[in-house]
């Protein structure tokens, strides 16, 4: 069973990330959380889909690829910020209801055929870690965050998500709609 509070994960997840501007500030605003509160740096993304279990490299790209070509771009835009007592939830942005985002989170688990643990809830997470509530709180206050987070999403990337944050690596990224 997937315990909330495990700062560990397993086997590939796909992202969708910020591009240009809006991924520098938040990669800042992300860093210097962890930076202030003993947390992990992580590249700013929405998870489209989370513990695709390990398989051939090859074959996930494959799968990766051929669900891009079935998505066309459309955008994204993180709102409300959120805490939960979950360390992958700690601090997030929960996005703005889409339907998009839904039916390719559909297409994605089918593809993969992995089952969602918990209810799928799009949202863009400025910080990992266990820590109380208070602290939580602080964060919120400390918060600079861009007027507005809306971004296209036109890439689906694969990560290699096994173990902590730090140790998470980029497969490659693929264009949607080609």
């Amino acid at each position: 069973m997937f315990d909330p509070k495990d700062s560990k994960t397993i086997g590939y997840h796909l992202f969708f990330l910020p591009q240009g501007e809006l991924f520098d500030s938040l990669q800042s605003t992300i860093n210097t959380l962890a930076e202030k509160y003993s947390g992990v740096k992580f590249e700013p993304h929405l998870t489209l889909l989370a513990r695709i279990p390990k398989a051939e490299e090859a074959e996930l790209v494959a799968k990766t690829q051929q669900l891009a070509a079935t998505m066309q771009p459309f955008e994204v835009e993180p709102k409300e910020i959120l805490i939960e007592d979950a360390y992958f939830r700690a601090l997030y942005c929960k996005a703005e209801p889409n339907a998009k985002m839904e039916e390719y989170h559909q297409k994605a688990l089918e593809m993969f055929g992995v089952q969602d643990v918990n209810a799928y809830m799009p949202h863009l997470s400025l910080y990992y870690g266990n820590v109380p509530q208070s602290i939580k709180e602080k964060m919120i206050a400390s918060l600079s965050l861009p007027a507005s987070m809306k971004f296209l999403v036109d890439k689906v990337y694969l990560y290699r998500t096994e173990g902590e944050a730090q140790d998470w690596m980029q497969i490659g990224g693929y264009p949607l709609g080609k």
